[in-house]
Formats: C-alpha cells, sequence, structure tokens
C-alpha cells in the first residue's frame, strides 16, 4: 500500500461522468472545486507514489505532479467539435521526467467502461497521445477501442518523428534475436504489442524485409503495450505498485528501445 496514494474516490469520477453529460464551461465552472480539491490532487498523488513505486523496483521512469499532467481543456481551435473538455485525466512518466520523452508510461483515469466520446480528427492535441488518431483506432489484435473505453495504462515508444522511428526499425534489423527476445517476454507477462498506427506499405530503406518475419514490426511507427485498468484498480492506494509492476513486465521493450534511440544512459 502508498499511503501517500488515497485512491480516485468515487467523487473523482462522478465529476468526470458528470462533465460528459453536461461538457460546458458553466458546468465545469460550477463543479471545479471537486476537479481542483479532489480529481487533480489525486492525480498527483499517483504521479509522485508512481515515480516512488519505480524507482524502488529500479525502473527509471519519473515525473512531476503538476508538469507532468495533461491540461483537461481540449483544444478546440480548429475543430467542428466545440465540446470544451475532455472526459478523462492523464500524464506520463519518462526516463528523464519530460512529458513526451520517448519510452514512456501513459496513464489515463476515467470511470470504469467510458464514455466513449467521438474521436475529433480536428481536435488534436500533439502533447496528449490519447487525443492522437491511433488511441481512438479500433486494435486488430485486440478488438477494442484504447481511448475511451476506461480506465487504462501503456508503456512504451508513442513516436511522432521519422528519424527516431526509422532508429527504432535498424535496432530491430541490426538484432532480430534481440528483439525476438524482446516478444517473448512481453508474451510471457501477459502483454502484446498494440497494431501500432502501421503504414501501408514496407518503409523506405527496408523493402528488402517485405514478406519476412519483420515486416508487421517494421510497418508500425508505435511500439507499445497496454494494460486494462478496472474501477477497483483506480479506486485503491496499491495503484501505483501496480503501474509500477506493469512497467517491470515492459521493461525489455522499454531498455530496447531506449537503446535503439540512444537514450539508455539518459
Amino acid at each position: 500500500m502508498t499511503a501517500s496514494f488515497p485512491g480516485f474516490a468515487a467523487a473523482d469520477l462522478a465529476f468526470l461522468t458528470g462533465l460528459a453529460a453536461n461538457n460546458d464551461r458553466d458546468w465545469f465552472l460550477a463543479n471545479r472545486a471537486a476537479y481542483d480539491n479532489g480529481l487533480k490532487p489525486t492525480l498527483s498523488a499517483l504521479i509522485e507514489a508512481t515515480s516512488a513505486a519505480c524507482a524502488a523496483r529500479g525502473v527509471p521512469l519519473s515525473g512531476d505532479g503538476k508538469k507532468s499532467v495533461f491540461r483537461i481543456h481540449r483544444d478546440v481551435r480548429f475543430s467542428k467539435d466545440k465540446r470544451p473538455y475532455k472526459t478523462h485525466v492523464s500524464a506520463t512518466l519518462t526516463r528523464d521526467g519530460a512529458k513526451m520523452s520517448p519510452g514512456m508510461m501513459y496513464v489515463h483515469i476515467e470511470p470504469d467502461g467510458g464514455s466513449r466520446p467521438r474521436f475529433d480528427p480536428d481536435s488534436i492535441d500533439p502533447l496528449d497521445p490519447s487525443t492522437h488518431p491511433s488511441a481512438a483506432a479500433p486494435a486488430a489484435n485486440e478488438g477494442e477501442v484504447l481511448f475511451g473505453d476506461g480506465p487504462f495504462a501503456a508503456l512504451g515508444f508513442y513516436l511522432s518523428e521519422r528519424p527516431e522511428i526509422d532508429a527504432m526499425r535498424r535496432a530491430i534489423v541490426a538484432s532480430p534475436a534481440a528483439w525476438a527476445a524482446v516478444e517473448t517476454a512481453l508474451d510471457r507477462a501477459g502483454l502484446t504489442l498494440r497494431p501500432g498506427d502501421p503504414v501501408k506499405r514496407m518503409p523506405k530503406d527496408f523493402e528488402a524485409h517485405a514478406g519476412g518475419p519483420l515486416e508487421t514490426t517494421l510497418k508500425r511507427t508505435r511500439w507499445l503495450v497496454v494494460r486494462r485498468l478496472t474501477g477497483a484498480d483506480i479506486a485503491s492506494p496499491d495503484l501505483p505498485g501496480r503501474l509500477a509492476d506493469f512497467a517491470v513486465a515492459a521493461r525489455p521493450l522499454l531498455d530496447f528501445g531506449w537503446k535503439a534511440l540512444g537514450r539508455a544512459d539518459a
């Protein structure tokens, strides 16, 4: 049990449920005390406690209770959908503590079952993975959606820059046995790589692997595993330890990617 994190109270989740049903400024302002005094500090406590739990297990992932938390306001500047607020809260832990550094744990808190909001491609927030297209797309290997379906944690490499994506691909090609060991370790831990927002054609400079055993892996642009959370999980003071245990299980993926991107000593 982690004393500094009390677990998300029913009132915390009720705020998000109410916000999903009344996604407007007047309702938010009238109920903001529940967010400011309950949900927000509890999320900060979770990040701090999970950082400590990861450190205790020798996993180099950490976050800041304030700086690592994503804003609840949506970016609606270029969106037809003008709903002003997200119906979840989220944060990341990374190797260097910066919010979007490669090799992260993303923690997504919303009511069990989720609100299944309509995905709006015009309101993508570059700093929030949960608002990106791949987060809303059905997973071919799991038959479920990632965003809007309840609380979860994700670990791995959510990459957006082509040089980093190709660096990961080159490392896989250079050490296929090492990559196979990563996949085996994940499988033993009951973890499956997400589809990874794959490209349709073999990426440039990797065409020789078309039709080979590495084709699916090399077509990915993200390398992520997900662990679903339940209402009981997020209400428990033990959640930081469970998240840290998830990081331990996914450590082979993190170590491989950090080495591939030259961040193993960061």
